[in-house]
């Protein structure tokens, strides 16, 4: 059964005057398609015929062509398209182009919400937004990028130079990374005004939809450990070897007057304590295969940086697959756990399956921008680069391995650290109702 209550339902009004101006901005859009499709523009044309899809779907859902998103957000979608259909340097940054991105997400996100078993409120469904944001601009000059290598089209490598497409690639992630922040603030702005107003007049109908959670509270599975041969006091030894290695690349680094070696030292060293520290602090005992895990990731990154970053071509893709995949299994324990703890949000096996590459992909696409600022420092300060860009194809092979990463525990997640995710529910149960009370 829909939830009459869903919050996410105030993007829906039912107004003579939200009838009219949504619907004149639907024929627009229908108008704009029909002109993308004459230029040979096929691509956009599909794009808004999506688009026009999305708008119209709640109406068709309810049958009651009245029922239309806030005309507002609507606007917010078109005025790119317009401006990319008659004028292509219409805007002197592409920022409205990705929050019209932003805002289409709002409503996909917001449509998954009615239409599915997928629960979400305001809050969470915002975050998703920004990831999403971020995701789909940085899948979206992937592959553009790899269409490009594979079969020889001009998307991006349209004959620049690499360092210059791959700073031009940069500004584009940064203006999706703005954008998202700032459709945040306004969709937060938004839900907070029209929640305060009142209960909204659109009832959900009766679906007898089954929204129960279903978990299954599982351990790693013996058969992984099994075939790796490694006992829990192997992998727990394993772990102390590689924090000794660790302490030597410090003391590596302070004798060489190395700052690059000495900082990814430190921080590596810093990150393998961290399962220690939950446990005194929370009581909460990461399996050893986890922290062993994710000490690998952070020795080799920081023994990468002592030789190997420079003389094997490989060793920054290995980096970046096995660093996503620890990064993915954060996002996912995370998010996992807030779906166990708050009753609102309830996120199916098959959700969590789309999400951990979104998280991922959006965490790349930050992780670059990073790079490219950090660069640009660097040079700005006539100084070494702490962490170095090495033009298009680094970038995107970056992301690359970044999305195997993730896949790998997209796959591998959901029954490796089911359990993880319900000891930090717990610990958001204790604190957070403790704080009520």
């Amino acid at each position: 059964m829909m939830d009459n209550k869903d919050e996410l339902i105030y993007l829906l009004h039912d107004t003579r005057l939200n009838t009219v101006l949504s619907w004149a901005i639907v024929l627009v859009l229908i108008f704009l398609a029909t002109v993308n499709f004459f230029e040979g523009r096929y691509t956009w044309t599909i794009l808004i015929i999506f688009i026009v899809i999305i708008v119209i779907l709640p109406g068709l859902f309810f049958c009651k062509p009245s029922v239309m998103p806030y005309w507002l957000l609507l606007l917010l979608v078109l005025i790119p398209i317009v401006g990319n259909t008659t004028a292509y340097y219409f805007f002197l940054t592409r920022i409205p182009v990705y929050i019209s991105v932003a805002t289409l997400s709002l409503l996909i996100v917001a449509e998954i919400n009615w239409f599915t078993s997928v629960r979400m409120n305001p809050k969470f469904a915002i975050y998703l937004v920004i990831i999403t944001t971020l995701a789909v601009t940085g899948m979206w000059h992937f592959m553009r990028w790899a269409l490009d290598v594979m079969i020889g089209t001009t998307f991006l490598l349209d004959g620049r130079s690499v360092d210059v497409i791959n700073t031009a690639v940069m500004y584009e992630f940064i203006y999706a990374l703005i954008a998202g922040i700032v459709a945040g603030v306004l969709f937060g702005w938004y839900f907070k005004t029209m929640i305060g107003k009142g209960t909204s007049s659109i009832i959900f109908p009766d679906g007898g939809m089954d929204v129960s959670q279903k978990y299954i509270h599982s351990e790693p599975p013996k058969v992984i450990r099994k075939r790796l041969g490694l006992s829990v006091q192997k992998q727990k030894n394993i772990t102390r070897f590689l924090q000794a290695c660790l302490v030597i690349l410090l003391i590596l680094g302070v004798l060489s007057r190395d700052l690059h070696i000495l900082l990814r030292a430190f921080l590596a060293l810093i990150i393998t304590f961290v399962p220690a520290f939950m446990r005194q602090r929370y009581n909460l005992h990461l399996d050893p295969s986890l922290a062993l895990w994710i000490t690998i990731a952070v020795f080799l990154d920081a023994l990468g940086t002592f030789w190997l970053y420079d003389n094997l071509a490989r060793w920054d893709n290995l980096t970046h697959a096995v660093s996503s995949s620890t990064i993915a299994a954060a996002g996912y324990v995370i998010v996992r756990a807030i779906d166990i703890y708050d009753p609102e949000i309830h996120m199916p096996p098959g959700t969590m399956f789309v999400f951990i590459p979104l998280f991922i992909l959006s965490t790349g696409v930050i992780w670059e921008i990073l790079e490219f600022i950090t660069d640009e420092l660097a040079l700005m300060l006539e100084i070494g680069a702490f962490l170095a860009q090495h033009g298009i194809h680094d970038t995107m092979g970056d992301m690359l391995f970044n999305l195997i990463g993730a896949i790998v525990v997209a796959f591998w997640g959901t029954v490796y650290l089911n359990s993880l995710s319900y000891k930090i529910a717990e610990i958001f149960e204790e604190r957070f109702d403790s704080n009520k009370q």
